[in-house]
């Protein structure tokens, strides 16, 4: 491979994992524009040193390098994932396009061209435009931390069985004791809207309840 070859490669998957990294980094997420960048760029070169050391040296093994390197973009990935409060699950998706990327400058490097560009392609399109896709239907499904003061622990029961019958999700559930163990109950929960669910319908059958003595969503 001469110079210009190299140089090609290099900015072309440069060119590739900006493109995807530009978009994560528009919404915010830890990894942006120049992680993703780095990570295409890095995988490019690590394909096109296997080659070299192959040509080079004469009985070493190409795929070793690209497969350690994969390997070795775990960490990075690992450290993309985290919980919220809400207990959800976050950076899945910017941990495997870090992977795509990774493949695509790998791809690049080692100058399966047509390959890369497919896998681009395909990336670019689930990451960024699914990506809008699925906001919007998590926009249409609403979710709310519904705070109750109950008079007793019992009464929890009747509570949580009142926001199932109005197909309300629950999770994250917390119990308090304002009043002491023996005196009112404060419960803190997240609501989120079903199939047929609405907080505001939820939050009325909540309040008729009898043994609720205050509820409002925060």
């Amino acid at each position: 491979m001469d110079w210009k070859t190299i140089l090609l490669r290099i900015l072309f998957a440069a060119v590739a994992g900006g493109a995807i990294g530009l978009n994560r980094e528009k919404i915010s997420q830890a990894a942006g524009l120049r992680t993703y960048m780095a990570v295409t760029e890095a995988a490019a070169l690590t394909a096109m040193l296997g080659i070299w050391l192959k040509s080079s040296v004469g009985d070493t093994d190409a795929a070793r390098l690209p497969a350690a390197f994969i390997s070795g973009l775990g960490f990075l990935g690992a450290g993309a994932i985290w919980k919220d409060g809400d207990n959800t699950i976050k950076g899945l998706t910017t941990a495997a396009g870090l992977l795509a990327s990774s493949i695509t400058g790998i791809a690049i490097g080692a100058g399966f061209y047509f390959g890369a560009a497919v896998n681009f392609i395909a990336s670019f399109i689930v990451i960024v435009f699914l990506n809008e896709g699925i906001k919007k239907i998590e926009r249409s499904r609403e979710s709310g931390r519904l705070y109750c003061e109950l008079e007793r622990r019992d009464d929890l029961k009747d509570l949580l069985s009142c926001i199932d019958s109005c197909d309300g999700k629950i999770s994250d559930l917390k119990i308090e004791y304002p009043g002491g163990v023996d005196g009112h109950v404060a419960v803190s929960l997240l609501v989120r809207e079903a199939d047929g669910a609405d907080l505001n319908e939820i939050l009325s059958a909540v309040r008729n309840l009898e043994n609720v003595i205050f509820a409002l969503f925060m």
